[in-house]
């Protein structure tokens, strides 16, 4: 065989053994191109905890087992950023866990929720002053000012999340751009609300424990 013969195969070869590798990321993926892991895949380093009135700490509530973050549902209460942040793209995935023996999905009562501009503690029972992103599985996405005098005006579109939303048991993409008191929600690339006039302009990121398990994984933010 001649060289320039050897030499294509040796290519070839290499390039078919590329593209059959799996993409495999670190924990840290994103970094390149301005997003950042909130979860580090191991542990909650950079979160702090809320539960109850009185403030109690994380006692197996929130957890991370293979990469995933997992919230037990109980007792009521949220993890929260160490860091403040005011303009950014939030990402992430997360699931309910499916109840053994659930037919119907819309009798699904779970319940979760992701907090923007987190602020004083207990401003609505263990919920902080916020704007609370609803999780629950029939609401994914619409807008709860708390408390419910929270200056801010909001919209929702439940047939775009009717289109769009996945079975119980099965991880949505959530996306929440942030732009100080606006915002704009989409669930699996379909924009379902949006947040404008906020008294609320910056603040950390909070994810509720509200009563059901949820998984949540590949959490990522990239400041603008």
């Amino acid at each position: 065989m001649k060289m320039s013969q050897r030499v294509a195969w040796a290519f070839v070869s290499i390039l078919a053994v590329a593209i059959a590798a799996p993409n495999l990321l670190p924990a840290g993926e994103g970094a390149a191109d301005g997003w950042t892991a909130l979860v580090n895949g191991t542990d909650l380093q950079g979160w702090k905890f809320h539960f109850g009135k009185q403030g109690a700490g994380n006692d197996g509530t929130f957890t991370v087992k293979d990469g995933i973050l997992i919230c037990s549902g109980t007792p009521a209460g949220y993890m929260y950023t160490e860091k403040s942040y005011g303009n950014y793209t939030l990402q992430c995935a997360f699931a309910f866990k499916r109840p053994a023996g659930l037919q119907d999905d819309a009798e699904f009562r779970g319940n979760s929720g992701c907090l923007i501009h987190v602020g004083q503690k207990n401003a609505l029972g263990v919920w902080p002053r916020s704007i609370e992103v609803q999780g629950a599985y029939r609401q994914l996405g619409i807008i709860l000012p708390i408390p419910r005098d929270l200056k801010c005006r909001h919209t929702f579109d439940k047939q775009a999340l009717a289109r769009v939303i996945k079975p119980v048991g099965e991880f949505n993409q959530l996306e929440i751009e942030v732009k100080g008191g606006n915002m704009v929600i989409s669930v699996n690339g379909a924009v379902v609300s949006t947040v404008s006039d906020c008294e609320l302009t910056q603040g950390p990121i909070g994810l509720q424990s509200e009563g059901a398990e949820t998984h949540w994984k590949t959490i990522r933010i990239r400041e603008h």
